[in-house]
């Protein structure tokens, strides 16, 4: 059987754990070669992981607010594999507050940063290398949060929903040069990525739980299902699209 993505190069920010870690198991798994790009050193014992030889996933310590990092991220898998098929745009980082307390304009440039201008960076790191090509996937994760605001998260939601928007330019922008955009929209999943406090009394799966309509949080090899979907030839009229893999969350106002 043919492997989905045989042959084809990704770049994965954000990829030492959580929901990147899972696209990065799949992406191999389904024969690509990574550059796990994560701003955490201990992420490279994660490619180790998956990759105990060193010939498929590679290591590359990537902070998403730095342009140039970003740009040094493609060009490891422009000279490590001499292209660059996929760029997933999945670093990020989850800030509450509402917008009348202490400290939000803080936890405002911090989301922008990140989540913003380094899915920014990714997409146009991407764009240098999958135009010549006339070829390419660049795939963004953003959140329910874009579509479903959650209290106490106004900025977090702000910051994903201008993902959405990009991803939609993109799809409209670069369609003719041969790339696909599409963005994912992860609900509450099992990955370190929530404040400890969130849930107040109760367990996660408890507090997100009851807000799903299949009763239960998301596991991130779920919603690395989508991101390997999205990435090989199954979906190669998709572009544009706005992918939710909530399980049927939506907020509760209590």
């Amino acid at each position: 059987m043919t492997a989905p993505l045989g042959g084809q190069v990704a770049v994965v920010t954000g990829g030492g754990s959580g929901i990147g870690r899972a696209v990065v198991e799949r992406f191999v798994a389904d024969g690509a070669s990574v550059v796990l790009a994560d701003v955490t050193e201990a992420a490279a014992e994660v490619a180790a992981q998956i990759d105990p030889t060193g010939r498929t996933v590679v290591f590359q310590r990537t902070d998403v607010s730095r342009a140039e990092q970003v740009t040094e991220a493609f060009a490891v898998a422009m000279t490590r594999f001499g292209r660059c098929d996929i760029a997933v745009n999945n670093a990020g980082i989850v800030a509450g507050g509402e917008m009348h307390e202490d400290g939000a304009d803080e936890a405002l440039e911090r989301l922008w940063q990140v989540c913003v201008a380094g899915v920014w960076y990714g997409c146009r790191s991407a764009l240098a290398v999958m135009r010549p090509q006339k070829r390419g996937v660049i795939l963004n994760t953003a959140s329910t949060a874009a579509l479903w605001p959650t209290p106490g998260f106004p900025a977090y939601g702000m910051a994903k929903a201008a993902v959405v928007h990009l991803t939609r330019s993109l799809a409209i922008g670069y369609g003719r040069d041969g790339i696909r955009a599409n963005a994912v929209l992860p609900g509450p999943t099992r990955t370190g990525i929530f404040p400890d406090d969130i849930a107040g009394d109760d367990s996660l799966d408890q507090h997100y739980g009851s807000r799903m309509s299949l009763g239960r949080m998301i596991d991130p090899a779920e919603t690395a299902a989508a991101f390997a979907y999205l990435a090989s030839d199954s979906a190669r009229s998709v572009t544009g699209t706005v992918l939710q893999v909530d399980g049927g969350y939506r907020p509760i106002y209590t």
